[in-house]
């Protein structure tokens, strides 16, 4: 990882249970929009409104797994977490920005709205800022008592 990024800082416990409460968000508005968009066709232009976004049955199977990934990394912690934040973070602005784009055309497979656009922003910042500041490294004790980077 970059030299630069800070190690073992004072609010990663904060910035940690943000990005778990991201996945979490993301977990359940999956898991609900398979419930109400169970009829429609897999990648419908036109979606349901489930928790304030737009969805279809494909995005809300990708949620379900995105969220999973995320809540699962946050709990454990210990470096994997920096990493799959790094990535979904950087991928949630991506996301936001390729709907904004296709927003009403054909491929809008997604069932984007202007709403999921800022929401996948927020998501991405939330879980990529995360990752800046959840780096841990562990200290082993030294023959004087005092503690060493390992």
């Amino acid at each position: 990882m970059a030299s630069h990024l800070p190690v073992n800082h004072h609010m990663r416990g904060f910035w940690r249970v943000l990005s778990a409460l991201a996945g979490l968000y993301i977990l359940i508005f999956g898991i609900v929009g398979v419930i109400q968009t169970s009829g429609m066709a897999t990648f419908a232009t036109e979606g349901e409104r489930v928790l304030g976004l737009t969805t279809n049955p494909g995005f809300s199977a990708i949620s379900i797994v995105v969220g999973a990934v995320i809540f699962l990394a946050s709990v454990i912690g210990r470096n994997i977490d920096v990493v799959v934040n790094l990535i979904f973070g950087c991928l949630f602005v991506l996301a936001g920005l390729f709907s904004l784009a296709f927003l009403r055309t054909d491929l809008n497979y997604f069932a984007f709205s202007v709403t999921n656009c800022i929401v996948s922003y927020v998501l991405g910042g939330i879980v990529g800022v995360s990752s800046l500041y959840g780096r841990v490294r562990r200290t082993a004790p030294t023959r004087a008592g005092q503690h060493a980077a390992a």
